[in-house]
């Protein structure tokens, strides 16, 4: 093939990412850094220079929604590989083919998630990663890079102590595999002096402090729980928590239907809450998390369930609620409520908790990420919650922290006794017969 000429000019903050000979990188960029454009070419020359005949090349873009991907990463592609002739582009499934057959394609949200699995990889970029599911790299993208010893960049701006802080975290800690590029606007001329000093006057200190200097430890505005946890980190209360056999356990429950199914394990002990376990998967059905739940060993006293597992499904005309009982789970339905007044309920939860350090990292980290969805031409905060990935956990908690007394309290009269099961009506939830 003739020598090609891509259109592209690398501002000079990212030649050391194009230089460098690491299979792993890990960008932190302030925003309009133009870490997006770096990186699309970053793909597109290693697809081009890929000399693989069979099987043909893939490469993976992957950003936090669809919308954003088609809008802002589609573009750059056609702009930088439309010069290159015999390529072909198909919208529909937002790819690239180049004349060599190496295919680059874009996915974006939940989809990148599902669709990339079992696939193989030659070169990722996780854009946003704050954005994307904290399983998407290390499930999912990882091992789809290791037929062909692919390569990954890993990349985005602060959102505070969440995965994308971990996976930062552990590149510094792994200067012989992974490359770490730190780009804060201070670094860079991307953006003009006033610009910049307009920024700094309309964002909050915490804002700009993530937005534009990189900071990890800035907190993250419309978080609902972040601080608490910090706190409970602070004071030594995520820890190693034992298993208490003289008490029962309780579970909450957020049961997803295409998407995550979560569980918090807790234990009441004198005035505080022991949450000593945590289980979260997706695409099982009812019998699998009831057969976990007997396979971890412990004691139940209850098990807290949201409102809407009273509904039935069509195919089998059964609720799950009546399916959890033929699997002999001893159902609590959580009252209906207010998402306003739930996240008051875990606020008030959460200073009395103790956390396994180990069984609940994956919903601690989910549960520091939960927070409201950004009215973004109003400046202001939705009262809704953001949903995404950190949404499942977090609801969980809610359920439990709103049912755990009264739960712990009908099963220390009836724990052991089948004749007493379904005899107590409690304020504030509604127990089925």
């Amino acid at each position: 093939m003739a020598e090609i000429i891509i259109p592209y000019v690398p501002r000079k903050w990212f030649w050391p990412l194009h230089q460098s000979q690491k299979r792993w990188m890990v960008t932190v960029a302030h925003r309009r850094a133009g870490k997006s454009v770096a990186q699309a070419n970053q793909l597109l020359r290693a697809a081009l220079r890929n000399g693989r005949a069979f099987p043909p090349p893939r490469y993976a873009y992957i950003g936090p929604s669809f919308a954003q991907t088609k809008d802002l990463i589609w573009g750059y592609f056609n702009q930088y590989a439309g010069v290159i002739p015999g390529t072909k582009f198909s919208e529909s499934e937002l790819s690239v083919t180049l004349p060599t057959g190496a295919k680059i394609s874009l996915y974006g949200g939940a989809q990148a998630y599902e669709r990339i699995r079992g696939l193989y990889l030659d070169g990722a970029v996780l854009d946003e990663f704050p954005l994307l599911h904290p399983e998407c790299f290390d499930v999912v993208v990882r091992p789809a890079l290791g037929d062909y010893g692919g390569f990954a960049i890993l990349s985005g701006t602060p959102q505070g102590r969440d995965h994308f802080f971990e996976a930062f975290e552990r590149a510094k800690k792994n200067p012989d595999t992974w490359d770490v590029f730190v780009i804060p606007v201070t670094d860079t001329t991307a953006l003009p002096p006033d610009e910049v000093e307009e920024m700094k006057r309309q964002m909050t200190p915490n804002q700009f402090a993530r937005e534009m200097l990189c900071s990890f430890d800035a907190p993250v505005e419309g978080s609902y729980y972040g601080d608490l946890i910090v706190e409970l980190q602070s004071k030594g209360r995520i820890t190693k928590v034992p298993y208490d056999r003289r008490a029962g356990v309780v579970t909450g429950w957020d049961i997803g239907m295409h998407d995550n199914t979560s569980i918090w394990f807790g234990q009441r002990i004198g005035k505080e809450y022991h949450i000593i376990d945590f289980l979260q998967d997706k695409g099982k059905p009812l019998e699998y998390y009831v057969a976990m739940l007997q396979k971890k060993g412990y004691q139940y006293s209850g098990h807290i369930l949201p409102h809407d597992v009273k509904a039935r499904e069509l195919g089998t005309g059964l609720s799950r609620y009546e399916v959890l009982q033929q699997l002999g789970l001893d159902v609590t339905i959580c009252r209906d409520h207010k998402i306003d007044d739930g996240i008051s309920a875990v606020r008030a939860f959460l200073p009395s908790c103790w956390f396994d350090e180990g069984n609940c990292d994956p919903g601690l980290v989910s549960v520091k990420a939960y927070q409201s969805a950004p009215a973004i031409n109003l400046g202001t905060q939705h009262a809704r919650p953001l949903h995404n990935w950190a949404s499942h956990a977090s609801d969980a908690l809610r359920y439990l922290a709103l049912g755990f007394d009264q739960v712990a309290g009908w099963a220390g009269r009836n724990a052991f006794s089948a004749a007493g099961r379904g005899r107590w009506r409690l304020p504030g939830l509604a127990r089925l017969t």
